[in-house]
């Protein structure tokens, strides 16, 4: 017989109370998406429009030293950010906070009983 630790209703308890868990822990930052201006008239594929820019609340903690996450060194000056799930993470181009740019470098979709957040290590470009 096995032994349910975390219960549907637990799930549920932490999604419904995830906006209380975040106050006074997210910072804006401006988010610039790709977006589709067109499509190709021969092969159908989408052609690249002006960036979208969006203001999104995001959990912010930068990396005070080296690390590995899942096999990617992490270096001091990175960023481990938090988006929530309805954040389109596959087409952001940038991401600016404080007037410096960073880039995505890595992602990962994580949430207890489903996926409910985006963790993110983006790195300062140049």
């Amino acid at each position: 017989m096995a032994i349910k630790i975390l219960t549907t209703n637990d799930v549920d308890w932490i999604r419904a109370n995830r906006t209380e868990i975040l106050t006074n822990r997210t910072v804006e930052v401006t988010v610039l998406f790709n977006s589709v201006g067109g499509y190709d008239p021969y092969t159908g594929e989408p052609i690249a429009g002006e960036p979208v820019a969006e203001t999104v609340s995001v959990v912010w903690k930068p990396v005070t030293e080296r690390d590995l996450v899942n096999g990617t060194e992490i270096r001091n000056g990175d960023v481990k950010v938090s988006f929530m799930s309805d954040v389109s993470i596959a087409d952001i181009a940038r991401l600016t906070k404080g007037g410096v740019d960073y880039a995505v470098f890595t992602a990962d979709e994580l949430g207890l009983g489903g996926p409910n957040r985006y963790e993110c290590v983006v790195r300062q470009v140049t």
